[in-house]
This record gives structure tokens, C-alpha cells and sequence, in this order.
């Protein structure tokens, strides 16, 4: 909810009741700004709540209608990008004797994760209605594609990425 609270919200909100008030009074053009102001505060809040926002904390792994960079240094955890823009940085991990799980969820977004060629990688994309492309130069439209680094040994500690992408688009590169 920062952003309700926020110097720019008000702003515009004030700006707006304004105009509503001088098209009233010069042209005869009554607009309902009261009802329209709760309406879209009705629709963020609920886009919120289904894209899984928080109201108290800001989470670093998420970028939902921002464009956001993530840095990370360990190589576990959920990623999203939601309405905005993306680029998720996994150059920079340290792989210890495991596999690491890295989910990546891109929906109605653009997307990039930066890879190291030299960390051992195994990358899933599922596609719906959306394009993703490979270090390899293959792109997906829809389905499923693997891609496996040269330095990829399955019997030894690697990055495993299973990324969705929904209605946008996801770029992995190699850093």
C-alpha cells in the first residue's frame, strides 16, 4: 500500500478532483471522480491480491507492475514478474554439491535472466501464448523446451530454472 500513500497519488488525485470541478462549472460536465477513484482502487487492490502482492513489505523477488533488476547471489527461491518488466540476474551464484531449484514466473511481462556459460545449467520453459528465447538461439511460442548448458554434467551440482511464461516474453542470456 505504499502507494496510496505515496506524494505522486495524491497529487494526481487532487489534480484530477480539480479538472472535475472546472469541467462543472465551465462546460456542465458532471463527473463522478469520487466513484471512479474507489473503482480503481478496487481493481488494484484486487490485482494485487490475485497476483500475490504484499501491502506491508515489498518484496525483492517480485516485479509486478515496475520494471525491476534482481540481483542473486544464492541460487534457490521464486521469482516474478507480473505485468512490468524484468531482468533477473544468476551469473553471479555459487554452486555447492546440489542441485539448486530456481522458479521463474513471467505473466502479461517481458522478462531476462542473465546466466553464467560457465555454471552448469539446466533451463525448462513452458510457454503459453508467449516467446521465449535460448542462449542457443531457439525460441518457444507454446509448449515445453530444455535447455542444458555445455558444462552441464548431470551427475554433478547444477542450476536447474523452470521459468512460465504466460502472455509475454522471457530472453535468457548468457552474461
Amino acid at each position: 500500500m505504499g502507494f496510496i500513500f505515496s506524494g505522486i497519488f495524491w497529487g494526481v488525485i487532487i489534480v484530477i478532483i480539480g479538472l472535475s470541478i472546472i469541467l462543472n462549472v465551465i462546460f456542465g460536465i458532471r463527473i463522478p471522480i469520487f466513484r471512479i477513484i474507489i473503482a480503481l482502487f478496487l481493481i488494484w487492490l484486487g490485482i494485487t491480491l490475485l497476483t500475490g502482492g504484499s501491502f506491508w513489505s515489498k518484496n525483492k523477488n517480485k516485479a509486478v507492475f515496475e520494471e525491476k533488476r534482481i540481483d542473486s547471489i544464492t541460487p534457490h527461491g521464486k521469482y516474478d514478474i507480473v505485468f512490468g518488466k524484468g531482468v533477473i540476474d544468476l551469473s553471479k551464484i555459487v554452486l555447492e554439491d546440489k542441485i539448486f531449484n530456481v522458479e521463474v514466473n513471467t505473466v502479461f511481462a517481458s522478462g531476462t535472466i542473465e546466466i553464467d556459460p560457465k555454471i552448469p545449467a539446466k533451463i525448462i520453459v513452458n510457454s503459453i501464448f508467449a516467446g521465449a528465447r535460448m542462449p542457443d538461439g531457439n525460441t518457444i511460442a507454446f509448449g515445453q523446451y530444455t535447455y542444458k548448458s555445455d558444462s552441464l554434467k548431470e551427475d554433478t551440482s547444477y542450476l536447474r530454472v523452470d521459468a512460465q511464461v504466460v502472455f509475454g516474453s522471457l530472453q535468457i542470456i548468457n552474461k
